[in-house]
């Protein structure tokens, strides 16, 4: 992006316009014409990353006067001086982030506007440890092209194939609640007849580098009645204070569970197995409960062992005795023609008999 390169750059036109018309009024109370001196400063930028110089030039800029100025790749890298080391942080922070070495690492795609100017290459370069950088993608065709067909996969009009977005979240979440546990003598207390302490418990259910979208659970067990949860940030050390100072007020949102005992009246027949939570953070990384769910063990009583035996004999056999009966199944009956020779082969032996 190197929007604040921009900003930058466009100061340095202001001030060389300012130079050139000093009688005129100051440039930078008209936003209109800051405006359209940023717009020529990103394309400055774009030029320089491929020429040693080149010419910036608006028409009409500011009180009907024309500007234009020439500028060099040097004059623009002495405005970024202080940034250009900055720009292997977020490299690094990636390699760490996905748990692997330099070595394995085996090419780096540039992706952007900013990457083509030839210093922020450079500290690629360094950071990453490569010997050269892959430039074969066009960066404006690649995100206009799959803009368009992400579009299209999410309309009902359009007949694509499927099209999948996936993500990495990159903020643990952690769910917290109060735990019912017995007291230290192991006994309710006397006078309530009920367990009075609670423990706080936090879990983390969604790591830093987790795939979104995503949907995850949490069952709770112990709670026969209605309760709540908070969902917070995990473990932030990895950020700095002003950065963590911008997450705001924590946690993110606390959820109330309720009609749980009139679930488990409704259902007293049944074992209740627990109050299960499905937690959601969807694309854009924004975390939300999608639904809650009580939980149910229905016992069902077991066949026989014989029962079972049997129903696997009848399944090899083909069924049962009854079961013949009943279909109509008979043993066969001998044909007409072999009886016959029956009869044929009694007489012989009658006569051999008489002889």
């Amino acid at each position: 992006g190197s929007y604040e390169m921009d900003l930058r750059l466009r100061e340095h036109l202001a001030d060389k316009f300012t130079e050139k018309y000093p009688k005129l009024s100051d440039i930078r109370k008209n936003m209109r014409a800051m405006k359209k001196l940023l717009k020529e400063a990103r394309k400055v930028k774009t030029v320089l990353s491929a020429n040693t110089d080149t010419y910036a030039q608006v028409e009409s800029l500011h009180q009907d006067k024309d500007f234009r100025v020439k500028v060099s790749r040097e004059e623009m890298e002495n405005l970024f001086t202080d940034l250009f080391p900055r720009f292997q942080a977020p490299f690094i922070d990636a390699i760490n982030s996905a748990g692997i070495s330099k070595i394995e690492i085996e090419q780096v795609v540039l992706f952007g506007g900013g990457t083509r100017i030839p210093k922020i290459q450079e500290q690629i370069l360094k950071a990453t440890e490569q010997k050269e950088l892959h430039k074969y993608i066009n960066t404006d065709e690649a995100a206009a092209l799959g803009s368009a067909f992400a579009a299209a996969a999410s309309s009902s009009v359009f007949r694509t194939k499927e099209i999948k977005l996936r993500d990495a979240n990159q903020f643990p979440f952690f769910v917290s609640f109060n735990k019912l546990i017995m007291n230290e003598e192991d006994k309710p207390d006397k006078n309530t007849g009920e367990v009075t302490e609670e423990k706080l418990i936090n879990k983390e259910l969604y790591y830093r580098n987790n795939g979104v979208p995503q949907k995850k659970a949490m069952t709770y067990t112990k709670f026969t009645d209605d309760f709540h949860f908070n969902v917070s940030y995990g473990n932030l050390d990895y950020l700095t204070e002003k950065q963590t100072s911008e997450f705001g007020e924590l946690p993110l949102m606390m959820v109330n569970v309720k009609g749980v005992k009139d679930v488990f009246n409704q259902h007293h027949d049944k074992t209740p197995k627990g109050i299960k939570a499905h937690i959601l953070v969807d694309e854009s990384g924004m975390i939300s409960v999608d639904s809650v769910d009580a939980l149910f063990e229905t016992i069902v009583a077991n066949k026989s062992e014989e029962g079972w035996l049997d129903s696997v004999s009848n399944f090899f056999s083909g069924g049962t005795d009854d079961e013949k009966e009943k279909t109509g199944d008979k043993p066969e009956e001998k044909k007409e023609g072999e009886k016959e020779e029956e009869k044929k082969d009694e007489k012989k032996e009658e006569e051999k008999n008489t002889e």
